[in-house]
């Protein structure tokens, strides 16, 4: 049952604190003015049974009043309940005393008493102010109508009457009391309780605000300060008026940059991070960080005043002036290693570089300093850096490491790397430093080495494939020379002159077949040894020369050949070039087999990513996939009845690797071949 009187009886509670303690004390007024009510409905027809029916009346129109004012209250509409409660309240007591005994009515004299102590309690000063001037105004319109026996004078009540008015009066008195002193003790508790939180924020704090009013000459005058003022200064706001105020506390150098920042102010202006040194009480410089708002009179188009905050930022300057001596002892130390040497932060930003380390970069300082590795290389290189810092933070162990690195300005440098974590005396790792050598010159050599070894173990191989070859091919010959021989001497001694003409034919054939196998081998050695001079030539010209010396073989065969010259110019040895693509048409035609209608297309593939690759396409016989790897060999030939000795392709490849390139060839049997190459 308590509970449910308590939840009943409970004031609403909103969002806003103003609205919450205003419900508050209307939640209390009302309830108040209902219980009153009650008693008073009570207690009259006992003692006043003759004002029974007045009582009740005036109880039960009270009491509606209330609940309803109770109803939108806790609806959310606190100043509309407090509003109507006071007009309500005021007219109620209006109508008991119009209808009584006018401004001798006890609803007057008490009653507007208990509306105006209401209005300034719910709804301020103002509103309190202007129900006492309706009251007033009211009481006169009622002393004149009294006058003029409009109102009937009073006739002298019980004193039994006049006690039930106190009954309900003063106990309403006692409640506006209560509210009020109470209301009074919170306003005082908050503002005792900001006192403290500012002094404890003085205490803490090393910033202060202020307020100064500026006279027409542009004077300033301090009017108040709040905050960590005193901690800072070491003086009261009227010890510190009266020895100067903030010019005569301030440092002489700082003199023209305050006259600057009050130059700013009188044009309308903020001043922003202004910091100026003053001198304390104790004599020490204090440096501080001013933040000043102007406050503008628009009549007068003039400052009149200046708020703002003063911020102590003397252990900060004190801070920059160490780290910078730091630094430059760092930048010393650094600058004495002979190799490149850097310092990061836990983050990856660079605190230190020395020169060798900007010499190498190519960057200015202040694109080093403050910056990561993301913001100096590549994506994929600073990853990798990063990384690299991590492990040395997270391992705590020193790492020597091998870095290629890809610089913005399209060079490859190399340079051997130690990692060291920086670690705080507390044992905790707050960065990195770093000692890098150039070694662009020794790792260039170990990679010019290394290509030389794996072209002369390349060379070896196609030597000893080649000696295999040669060995094997000129074999064939050699035979077939030395067997003729014999049967050439049984001939003439036969005198069959007829079988002789015979074997010596053979055995010319057979010399001849060893001439051109020697000479198409002595070609193959000068690629690489004997070149001319390389010239930039379009790649046009080279394709129409290589027709013209095949122009009978094509015309022979009715081959037709598409060729469209894009413009693209290469640079290399012109004759060899033209016997690369002699060599591949040659081939085309040699294995059109039985086409009818023979087409080689010439063209090339353009790639912004890669370089050019050339191609010779052909629609006859095609490559089975076994023998596509074989087709570049030394002397390999897909029919052994075919014309040539096998070469001209072994040829054209090592004409393009000796030009930097490489070739290829995709082919499907029954479907033609196209042979690919490129060209550095």
């Amino acid at each position: 049952m308590f509970e449910i009187l308590k939840k009943i009886l409970k004031p609403p509670v909103f969002e806003n604190e103003i609205d919450t303690r205003q419900a508050y004390l209307l939640n209390m007024i009302l309830w108040g003015l209902i219980a009153i009510t009650f008693l008073y409905a009570l207690v009259v027809p006992v003692i006043e049974p003759q004002f029974s029916i007045r009582a009740w009346i005036q109880a039960g129109i009270s009491t509606l009043i209330n609940f309803f004012l109770l109803f939108i209250l806790h609806r959310g509409f606190v100043r509309v309940a407090a509003v109507i409660q006071v007009i309500a309240f005021w007219i109620f007591f209006s109508l008991i005393a119009l209808n009584g005994s006018g401004v001798q009515d006890e609803a007057y004299s008490f009653g507007y008493l208990l509306v105006i102590l209401s209005a300034g309690l719910l709804l301020g000063p103002k509103p309190a102010l202007g129900v006492t001037v309706l009251s007033l105004a009211f009481g006169f319109l009622m002393m004149y109508l009294s006058r003029i026996e409009v109102i009937q004078k009073p006739e002298n009540n019980p004193s039994s009457f006049t006690w039930v008015i106190s009954f309900v009066i003063f106990p309403m008195v006692a409640l506006l009391q209560y509210l009020s002193a109470r209301t009074l003790n919170e306003v005082l508790e908050r503002v005792r309780k900001s006192d403290e939180k500012q002094k404890l924020i003085s205490k803490v704090s090393t910033d202060y605000t202020f307020e100064s009013e500026v006279d027409e000459q542009g004077n300033a005058k301090l009017l108040w300060v709040a905050g960590a003022f005193e901690k800072m200064t070491g003086y009261s706001q009227e010890e510190y008026t009266a020895t100067g105020g903030w010019s005569g506390h301030m440092h002489p150098d700082d003199l023209e940059k305050d006259a600057e920042d009050m130059r700013t102010l009188l044009r309308n202006q903020d001043v922003v991070n202004s910091e100026i040194r003053t001198f304390a009480k104790d004599g020490s410089i204090r440096w501080e960080r001013v933040f000043a708002h102007p406050v503008w009179d628009e009549k007068a188009n003039r400052l009149v005043g200046i708020v703002g905050a003063v911020q102590d930022v003397t252990q900060q300057k004190i801070a920059e002036e160490m780290l910078k001596e730091t630094i430059l002892r760092q930048n010393a130390i650094l600058n004495n290693i002979p190799d490149m040497a850097w310092m990061k932060d836990k983050n990856g930003y660079y605190i230190a570089v020395n020169d060798e380390f900007l010499n190498f970069i190519n960057l200015d300082i202040n694109a080093i300093i403050g910056k990561t590795d993301l913001d100096i290389f590549e994506k994929e290189i600073a990853e990798f850096y990063r990384d690299g810092d991590k492990q040395v933070m997270e391992s705590k162990q020193r790492q020597r490491i091998e870095e290629k690195l890809n610089m913005k300005n399209g060079k490859i440098r190399w340079a051997e790397t130690v990692k060291t974590p920086i670690i705080n005396p507390a044992g905790e790792v707050v960065g990195t430093t770093g000692i890098s050598r150039d070694i662009t010159e020794r790792k260039n050599a170990e990679l010019e080495r290394e290509r030389l070894i794996k072209e002369l173990e390349a060379k070896n191989t196609e030597l000893e494939r080649f000696t295999y070859t040669v060995s094997h091919d000129l074999k064939s010959p050699l035979v077939t020379i030395t067997g003729f021989l014999s049967y050439l001497e049984k001939d003439a001694r036969a005198a069959n002159f007829d079988k002789f003409n015979q074997d010596l034919e053979r055995i010319h054939q057979a010399v001849n077949k060893m001439q051109n196998l020697l000479k198409d081998l002595l070609e193959l050695s000068r690629i690489g040894r004997m070149m001319n001079d390389p010239i930039e030539i379009g790649f046009g010209e080279i394709v129409r020369e290589a027709l013209a010396l095949v122009d009978g073989n094509l015309k022979a065969k009715n081959v037709k050949v598409e060729f469209v010259d894009e413009g693209h110019k290469v640079f290399g040895d012109k004759i060899r070039l033209v016997e690369v693509l002699q060599n591949l048409i040659e081939n085309a035609i040699k294995f059109m087999g039985e086409q009818p209608n023979p087409l080689i297309r010439i063209g090339s593939i353009t790639d912004s990513q890669k370089a050019i690759t050339f191609f010779v396409q052909d629609n006859g016989i095609g490559v089975e996939p076994q023998f596509i790897d074989r087709i570049f060999g030394l002397f390999n030939k897909l029919k052994a009845d075919t014309p040539g000795s096998g070469i001209g392709l072994a040829l054209v490849k090592r004409i393009v690797e000796v030009h930097g390139g490489k070739v290829w060839v995709e082919s499907e049997l029954g479907k033609g071949s196209t042979f690919y190459f490129t060209l550095a």
